[in-house]
């Protein structure tokens, strides 16, 4: 018993390393010569090059990428959270004709991938001609998104007494003071949690901104990198550590910074079934 107990302890460790070295072998490739890049390549560095970063944000348009990455993710939020958290206060809080139907239409968002409407969303796009602008990736990251914000913020505000709305409604506030002063700063911590969740989502995307962003300055930094490498090539992976290990460091501290609300949004969601 104790030598299974044993044994599973140090497969789960040795599960866990295996997620953790593609990090560990960024961060060290990111710190090496050129050189020892080849002869030492999953080694920890013998003495640390701190010029790649520098040469990675010269030669690789970081700035423009990241301007990029930043304005997609920040619109996204805002327009996600915004307008999911008011369809899923009518959804929860209203009662109307067809409330049933609208929440089943929006959970199909949840089983629809990105990849199997890319092309009629390509055309739908063109013929916007939004194309090559930063409405073009906000408006389809913000569709996809808006299933899980609208569901989530759906059973959180189910869980609210129906007094709230009656004691603001006897104190004269409309449908909308009702929900911005009231509801609003009440759903703030699920309203986080969605947050952190579609940050980490929108900043790693990279179909759909590889077919929809093709001129570079609307490139995130997902598909510069991509880009970046073609041109390096595999001549000094010290060089696309650096590039790596800059594109990744927004999403990492981010993670480590609400990683606990995600935590809690699972356990939440797991009570909830």
């Amino acid at each position: 018993m104790i030598f299974l107990k044993v044994l599973s302890r140090v497969f789960w460790v040795a599960v866990g390393c295996t997620f953790l070295f593609p990090l560990y072998w960024m961060v060290t490739m990111a710190l090496k010569s050129k050189n020892e890049a080849y002869a030492n390549p999953f080694g920890i560095p013998t003495s640390w090059d701190w010029l790649n970063f520098g040469e990675a944000l010269s030669k690789y348009h970081f700035y423009t990428y990241f301007q990029n990455s930043l304005i997609y993710t920040a619109g996204t939020i805002v327009l996600t959270l915004t307008t999911g958290s008011m369809l899923a206060y009518c959804l929860s809080r209203m009662q109307w004709r067809f409330n049933s139907a609208a929440l089943f239409y929006v959970s199909l968002g949840l089983i629809v991938p990105i990849e199997v409407v890319v092309i009629p969303l390509f055309q739908l796009i063109k013929t916007l001609h939004i194309k090559n602008s930063y409405l073009g990736l906000i408006l389809p990251y913000s569709g996809f998104a808006i299933a899980s914000c609208v569901l989530m913020l759906y059973a959180f505000l189910r869980s609210l007494p129906k007094e709230l709305e009656e004691a603001s409604c006897i104190d004269g506030a409309n449908v909308y003071q009702t929900f911005f002063k009231i509801i609003f700063p009440i759903v703030m911590p699920a309203l986080m949690t969605q947050c952190v969740l579609i940050f980490i989502r929108i900043w790693n995307e990279f179909p759909l901104a590889f077919i929809i962003a093709s001129k570079d300055q609307f490139r995130p930094l997902t598909v510069g990198l991509l880009s970046y490498f073609v041109n390096v090539g595999v001549a000094d992976w010290g060089l696309i550590g650096a590039s790596m290990l800059l594109s990744s460091l927004p999403m990492i501290i981010v993670y480590l910074i609400g990683n606990e609300k995600i935590e809690n949004a699972l356990t939440a969601g797991a009570i909830l079934k």
